[in-house]
């Protein structure tokens, strides 16, 4: 079976799509699949192309077997603004058609969304190749930017809102992580047939607790004696991390040097935070660090923090951070609601806070200071993701509804199963 992969994020980006699509391409491969990827310039998180890269309008590699096309599209270091990522994902929506023309003929096409407007590029492949199309809903657009009061002129709503009814109509899957998701777009009236549940993943032989390596990460980076809380990822606006600086402040004033809060990454929001820290002992920010690295940092963690702003349309929103913390073995923090929440109650593997709440957050870190309640709760993070979210038992049944797909298109017929 020869896949195509459309994404604008691919390795050496270190966030959750880019490492979403690297795991997939690299399983199918390994399973003897043939795969292409077809994707933008590395440019993630800061709007500036990755060392070792240059723009052009067209490159194609082969690592470990995969087949690497990049394709021209406009990036922006103003990545807050909207005007300049529409740019961005328009650009790349039509690059990404000629990039997936070079790759040849493919048995499927499997797209990465948001953006949403590569789904417009999927069906332009798959109608060109006669293979289906399956669009990875990551995210339900347009409704994050409507509600976020991005996106107000009412006729660019309705052609948004015409965009989000082509693709989830002419896509002949649409493949959900999240439960909640998936349970919004079929009561929007797509065919519950159509729409299925493949929860997200982790490496649990990567992503594994390694109390060695992370003492000597704290060590290094002069962590001190105090609970070091980590947040691990990208610093954006959603993830709303002024809300942590408040809590910093709050446990130094009544809990000194008990605490000790560390921001490893980069982002959007990141200079910001930086601002607002000022004065404070007990918050510390390390730069972003290669993907290979992060075990060894999560693993330097007593506590593993996660926070995103309340919003409708993060419901099912489920980071996928929060599933590499877990498999590290240790206790999270959650300001979430919604899906990401349930994961870590059902679990009991940490703590879930109200979003934008620095004193329920401190008072949930202070409920951490345990070592016995920390130790429990690593242990059944690290348990439900070998059991639950196992990258290799998860991957094996995506292969097998490619195949299933394929093998449907090819006979004229569509599944009236699917995994639900």
């Amino acid at each position: 079976m020869k896949v195509l992969l459309v994404s604008e994020f691919y390795p050496p980006e270190p966030n959750s799509a880019a490492l979403k699509m690297a795991d997939l391409a690299g399983f199918l491969t390994e399973r003897g699949h043939g795969v292409t990827v077809v994707t933008g310039f590395p440019n993630y998180p800061d709007g500036v192309l990755h060392p070792g890269y240059r723009r052009s309008l067209f490159q194609r590699s082969t690592t470990n077997g995969i087949t690497v096309i990049r394709t021209f599209m406009a990036i922006s270091t103003k990545r807050r603004r909207f005007g300049a990522r529409m740019k961005g994902y328009l650009t790349f929506m039509f690059t990404s058609i000629y990039g997936g023309i070079a790759a040849g003929r493919h048995d499927l096409v499997f797209v990465y969304s948001p953006p949403l407007t590569l789904g417009v590029s999927g069906y332009a492949l798959s109608r060109m190749f006669g293979a289906p199309l399956i669009v990875d809903v990551n995210d339900l657009w347009p409704q994050a930017p409507i509600q976020l009061g991005l996106l107000k002129n009412p006729r660019l709503v309705r052609m948004a809102h015409d965009l989000e009814r082509f693709v989830y109509t002419k896509s002949d899957r649409l493949f959900f992580y999240s439960s909640w998701m998936r349970r919004e777009v079929v009561r929007s009236g797509v065919p519950e047939v159509k729409a299925e549940h493949h929860p997200f993943w982790v490496d649990t032989d990567v992503f594994h607790p390694s109390p060695e390596e992370g003492s000597v990460v704290r060590r290094e980076h002069g962590f001190g004696e105090g609970l070091v809380v980590m947040y691990a990822g990208n610093m954006g606006l959603p993830q709303g991390l002024g809300t942590v600086i408040d809590c910093a402040r709050l446990l130094d004033r009544i809990h000194p040097g008990a605490f000790r809060f560390v921001f490893v990454g980069g982002g959007a929001d990141r200079e910001r935070l930086i601002g607002l820290s000022q004065g404070l002992s007990n918050v510390q920010f390390v730069a972003s660090q290669p993907a290979s690295s992060m075990p060894a940092f999560m693993s330097a963690a007593d506590v593993l923090l996660l926070h995103l702003d309340k919003a409708p349309f993060r419901l099912g929103t489920m980071p996928g951070k929060l599933l590499a913390y877990m498999s590290c073995g240790r206790p999270v923090l959650v300001g979430l609601e919604g899906e990401g929440a349930d994961i870590v109650r059902n679990a009991d593997c940490g703590v879930v806070v109200e979003p934008q709440n620095p004193s329920a957050m401190a008072e949930g870190l202070v409920r951490l200071l345990d070592p016995d309640v920390r130790r429990r709760m690593g242990d059944a993070a690290r348990r439900a993701a070998m059991e639950r979210y196992d990258r290799v038992k998860l991957l094996a049944g995506v292969e097998r509804r490619f195949q299933e797909i394929v093998e449907e298109h090819r006979r004229g017929g569509r599944s009236r199963g699917g995994q639900t």
